[in-house]
């Protein structure tokens, strides 16, 4: 079965990145904004058919795996290395500098207290193991990378990246063990203080593994539909598949008897998502792929951007900008995170990437310079 070529390997994941980036800022700035729309019944009642938020998140997971996998395999010569270094200096730089938007527009603006300690949790990307809160709550999805990035680097010391069967059993096993993190808090085992990026950490490593094995059937087929017949691994990867998606949707499943709960689970409107735009839409839309290419700040600085901006907005004195609809608010307040993400990509992020290769040698540069956040 014919391999894809490489020209056309991933022309089309920045426009998905691009979605799930716009995805998790819309939800946060529609939580900002809600209280200033006078009643907006459809900004309202959305959230409770889908969540957003989580599902652009559940795409990153996604697509992480995808991406993160693919730069492992080959030759083991100098690999190990050369993801580490390309990895710190992808995630760190540019976070770092979200860090400082964030204690100046979140944490000084509302005068909350900024401990040294604090600060320095945070600068490592893993604050709560050290007992501390994070500067934006959206950096609980940067430890699940970092504890995604050092298991496939163990994967592939032990000399198993190349071994489907393992990224398999790391998706059953995940799955299974967050059943059991769940199971365990019903009966009283698992602390329920517990941070909910801990106890759900089986289950997005889960995602990203089914991530790695998409992957694998990807670039080992020149087509999804013709493959299901003929390649053993794409029945596999539909098994997982329906494994991820019930165990992402048990819940929500109940929506008929209980219609005021959530409708779409994102664990399942995510992978479906994911599977569909990577195997049969592809979409490449240059504006998104732009967009995409910018989605790791877009993530990090769109709360820096929007925090302040709704408290501006909802001063007394500014009471002619109260009452409007959503998207009078969602749309500026997105194209100006856009305009500071750029800003920031080529000023921080790109600079950075190209130490990165320059530091990890000659084949870097064949690595994806993204990850998802």
């Amino acid at each position: 079965m014919s391999a894809r070529p490489v020209a056309d390997r991933l022309a089309h994941i920045d426009t998905l990145r691009a979605l799930a980036a716009v995805l998790v800022a819309v939800m946060h700035f529609s939580q900002r904004f809600l209280s200033l729309t006078g009643g907006d019944a459809h900004a309202k009642t959305w959230p409770r058919y889908f969540d957003f938020g989580t599902t652009g998140v559940v795409i990153f997971f996604a697509i992480s795996g995808f991406v993160i996998y693919g730069t492992l395999r080959g030759s083991r010569e100098g690999t190990g290395r050369r993801f580490l270094i390309t990895r710190v200096c992808r995630l760190y730089p540019a976070y770092w500098a979200s860090m400082v938007a964030g204690l100046i527009f979140i944490w000084w603006w509302r005068g909350w207290p900024i401990t040294p300690s604090f600060v320095t949790a945070n600068i490592t990307m893993l604050p709560t193991l050290f007992g501390q809160s994070y500067v934006m709550n959206l950096y609980w999805t940067l430890e699940t990378e970092l504890v995604f990035y050092v298991a496939c680097w163990l994967i592939w010391r032990l000399g198993w990246i190349e071994n489907p069967r393992v990224l398999a059993g790391a998706v059953v096993g995940f799955t299974l063990l967050w059943f059991g993190v769940k199971g365990g808090m019903n009966l009283g085992a698992v602390a329920d203080d517990l941070s909910a990026s801990w106890k759900n950490l089986p289950r997005h490593l889960g995602i990203m593994f089914w991530g790695a094995y998409f992957r694998v059937v990807y670039d080992e087929t020149s087509g999804f539909r013709a493959a299901i017949h003929a390649n053993r691994k794409m029945r596999v990867l539909i098994a997982l598949t329906i494994l991820i998606v019930v165990a992402g949707g048990a819940r929500q499943f109940r929506f008929f008897v209980h219609p005021s709960e959530m409708w779409f689970s994102p664990y399942v409107t995510g992978p479906v998502v994911f599977w569909l735009w990577i195997a049969w839409w592809r979409v490449r839309f240059s504006p998104l792929a732009w967009m995409g290419k910018i989605s790791y700040s877009i993530y990090l600085f769109h709360l820096p951007v929007v925090t302040p901006l709704a408290w501006w907005i909802a001063l007394e004195q500014n009471a002619a900008w109260h009452g409007w609809p959503m998207a009078v608010y969602i749309i500026p307040t997105l194209s100006l995170t856009v305009l500071v993400a750029a800003a920031v990509y080529y000023a921080v992020e790109l600079p950075a990437i190209k130490l990165g290769k320059r530091l990890a040698g000659s084949r870097a540069g064949e690595f994806g310079t993204q990850a998802a956040p």
